[in-house]
């Protein structure tokens, strides 16, 4: 065999070693396994409940009058504690000024709240028609629609005439309709808010439930027992003859959002 031959042959033989040797380094152990992964959002899902603990369809409140602030906490705090502070005092309906409601928190995460007031449009139905007797008091001179007058501002007109307190002289917001916040804690009732505006409750924001400074966390699971509440209204003591007999009609909202930085309540 020739020399160029032999070095050939040599070269092939280096070739398939190496060969050989790089594809035994590519033999290492190696293992694979495999788990299911399941993905699964949590659940956002609170809900409102009345004093009989069923789910509150609505909240009524009744023969409203003008009154201090003092009076009507004293007067509410007393309903919520099952007393009855008209009892034989000839009022016809009994007043409701004050109504309990409970929150639950059956989702899985844990919430921020806040309450709110959506102008709702009136019941087809008519409220009595007053105007002024022309002694300081009023008259009923018949019946007109409801526009919710009672949630709005009076403007006093130039004249006084039958349309005295008529719809389009209520604008704005009444500055002399008032809600009341109160918490049951340990089973007694507090005062958690006091100075709320129709203002406030009908803001973009509506009114955060606070825990001090901070906004209330109710966390997942939470029950309606801890977590009972009341909703006051009364008319001040400087409202005039121009709210008898008005009706104001919300939709009133329980909203909640993550407790997350960032996390926006629903508009």
């Amino acid at each position: 065999m020739s020399a160029k031959r032999k070095l050939a042959m040599s070269g092939v033989a280096i070739l398939v070693v190496l060969t050989l040797i790089a594809g035994a380094t590519m033999a290492w152990f190696t293992d694979t396994e495999k788990v299911n992964a399941n993905f699964t959002a949590g659940v956002l899902d609170i809900s409102i409940k009345n004093a009989d603990g069923e789910v509150a369809t609505e909240l009524n409140f009744q023969n409203m009058r003008p009154m201090e602030k003092d009076t009507f906490v004293d007067e509410a705090t007393a309903v919520l504690n099952g007393e009855n502070p008209y009892e034989g005092e000839g009022y016809d309906p009994t007043p409701v000024y004050v109504q309990q409601f409970a929150i639950s928190n059956e989702g899985t995460l844990p919430v921020n709240l806040k309450l709110s007031f959506e102008d709702a449009t009136p019941a087809e139905h008519n409220i009595r028609k007053l105007v002024p007797n022309g002694n300081g008091g009023i008259k009923n001179v018949g019946e007109w629609a409801c526009n919710n007058e009672l949630g709005k501002a009076y403007t006093a007109p130039d004249a006084e005439d039958e349309n005295y307190y008529a719809a389009e002289n209520y604008k704005g917001t009444n500055t002399h309709f008032h809600v009341v916040l109160f918490q049951k804690v340990e089973d007694a009732w507090k005062v958690v808010a006091e100075d709320i505006s129709l203002d406030t409750l009908k803001d973009e924001n509506g009114y955060v439930l606070m825990n001090g400074d901070q906004e209330l966390v109710l966390p997942a699971g939470a029950t309606a027992e801890d977590n009972t509440y009341a909703l006051g209204a009364y008319l001040d003591q400087d409202a005039g003859n121009e709210y008898q007999g008005k009706e104001y009609h919300v939709n009133f909202t329980v909203n909640a959002k993550q407790t997350d930085e960032g996390a926006t309540f629903a508009k």
